[in-house]
């Protein structure tokens, strides 16, 4: 056999040999109505509200062959998974414009889930405009969301995880940095809560001229019970920095040999604590007009983060806001000039540094098109036309955060639309 792999006995080919399949589906039948109708009249006009119900019944299943379900195919990851749960809602939204300048709108919704619980998510919006170029804005509301069918039943399944942990890395006599793959069980967690969350938010919408319009909304999420997937990579965070990561969450487990590798992981789903966070959001944008020289539009967008902390419920608070994979703050700036049947368009994206991890990481696209008098547009152009690459910095398993960054470096391309 190993002088002619081909002539093997087809017997003990056939004793190695396995198909494998997996059948998914997902199947919802819904019902439901609303009703829009007119009540009274008020000092800003017509106050009106709608009502409606609904219901919702799921079928979800992911179901995998016996042998790959029992772990004895190599190579195979993943396990089956399947339930069912109906939902009945009722909700209703009312508007109440007190004068032409300012309303207030009141919300709410009900939903039964059968396999869980119910909740109550109620909202209040208010919109105060003082002047025609100048509108305040603000909102409180309360939601849930409720822990999906797969992560709920799926059965335990085996995957050998990337990771980086320096004591195994040591006991390889690699260095400390290097990348290897541990055995890892990943496990349902049919206890699992819902999430609740309740949210603010406050804002102004500010147009000084004809050729700019800005706005500045600040928001405040807090939600408890957080559904997180805990992966290899963070329950070894947890265990090597318990002080910044936090503890590791119930059920799940790192097990170590006397040389201090990894022997096995199990990971999966947890709720873990409340998490808040608070931030801001602007926006600016422009619009010049220059004629026969084209129209000139310009969008400003810039996200920041205040605060993103976990609160694990047993006095233990993280702080992820500029930690690795949590940047503080992004931005992105698109440009476009229209002449005639031709545009030209320029974006810049940014991704601030963030501690321990990659510094500020910034993108440019660019894009000519022409649209043909026949309904139809081509356009040529690059994404990342400076070639700009992630630095290697080591996270979950992979050489770079591939969650925040991608390595295809510049892209071009060519595309043609028709529109009929």
């Amino acid at each position: 056999m190993l002088t002619d792999p081909f002539g093997a006995d087809p017997a003990v080919l056939s004793s190695i040999q396995a198909t494998i399949n997996r059948e998914s589906r997902w199947q919802t039948n819904e019902v439901y109505a609303t009703f829009n109708f007119d009540l009274f009249e008020m000092g800003g006009g017509t106050s009106n509200a709608v009502f409606g119900a609904e219901y919702r019944d799921d079928t979800f299943q992911d179901l995998y062959d016996s042998l790959s379900e029992a772990g004895v195919v190599l190579g195979s990851a993943g396990n089956s998974s399947a339930g069912t749960r109906d939902a009945t809602a009722v909700y209703f939204e009312w508007l109440l414009p007190f004068t032409s300048t300012f309303d207030i709108t009141l919300a709410g919704r009900f939903d039964d889930y059968s396999d869980y619980g119910n909740d109550f998510s109620p909202k209040v919006a208010m919109r105060w405009q003082p002047l025609d170029t100048l509108t305040f804005r603000g909102s409180y509301g309360e939601g849930f969301r409720a822990p999906g069918l797969d992560i709920l039943t799926q059965k335990t399944t085996f995957s050998a995880e990337p990771v980086n942990d320096p004591a195994s890395c040591l006991a390889l006599a690699q260095p400390s940095t290097c990348q290897l793959q541990v055995d890892t069980y990943f496990q349902a967690n049919p206890n699992l809560a819902s999430e609740n969350s309740q949210q603010f938010s406050l804002g102004v919408v500010w147009d000084p001229l004809e050729w700019l319009d800005l706005s500045l909304d600040y928001y405040n999420i807090e939600i408890e019970n957080t559904i997180s997937q805990i992966s290899a990579q963070d329950i070894i965070n947890s265990d090597l920095d318990p002080s910044t990561y936090g503890p590791i969450p119930p059920g799940l487990s790192i097990t170590r040999r006397a040389n201090g590798a990894i022997d096995e992981i199990v990971a999966g789903y947890a709720n873990q604590g409340t998490l808040e966070t608070d931030g801001w959001d602007f926006r600016a944008n422009t619009n010049f007009d220059f004629g026969n020289y084209g129209e000139l539009r310009n969008q400003l967008s810039v996200s920041y983060i205040n605060s993103y902390e976990i609160d694990d419920g047993i006095g233990n608070v993280t702080e992820y806001a500029g930690l690795e994979g949590s940047p503080d703050l992004r931005a992105s700036l698109y440009n476009t000039w229209t002449i005639s049947d031709f545009t030209f368009g320029w974006n810049i994206n940014f991704i601030d540094g963030q501690e321990n991890g990659q510094g500020g990481y910034a993108t440019n696209d660019v894009q000519f098109s022409w649209n043909a008098p026949w309904n139809g547009t081509f356009a040529i152009g690059a994404t990342n036309v400076g070639d700009r690459y992630p630095d290697l910095n080591a996270y979950d398993g992979r050489p770079w955060n591939f969650y925040l960054y991608d390595a295809y470096g510049r892209t071009t391309y060519f595309r043609y639309t028709q529109t009929f």
